[in-house]
């Protein structure tokens, strides 16, 4: 075998190497954060559907989509709310089902504004 062909053979395999070892830690990381988001909505005293119905009462609107949110380490509920053509984040604390926090949702604005563009 000449030297150019074993070179690219060698940066081939290593190439594959690395990407199969990304794709395992991936997914490990992945397993690992659904397990975390198990185990705190495990911990909710409050349900989903409670969770949802508080934000739907605080902003006035109506649900699109709800979850755990994994950015914090106690159990809270992520409720994205339409109002008015806008696009609400509320945060409810899933012990006490009280409202933590209400945003515009940003992501959903930054899409329409571009969609104008």
């Amino acid at each position: 075998m000449n030297k150019p062909y074993k070179t690219i053979l060698s940066a081939l395999f290593t190439i594959v190497m690395m990407a199969i070892t990304v794709t395992g830690v991936q997914a490990n990381e992945s397993k690992e954060k659904e397990t975390q988001e198990l185990k705190l909505f495990n911990a909710a005293k409050v349900s989903l559907i409670d969770a949802i119905k508080v934000a739907e009462q605080k902003t006035g609107g109506k649900a699109m989509e709800a979850e755990v949110n994994d950015d914090s380490d106690t159990i809270q509920f992520k409720i994205d709310v339409l109002k008015d053509g806008k696009t609400h984040e509320v945060i409810v604390d899933g012990k006490t089902g009280s409202v933590l926090k209400v945003s515009l949702d940003d992501e959903a604005n930054e899409r329409t504004e571009n969609e104008k563009e």
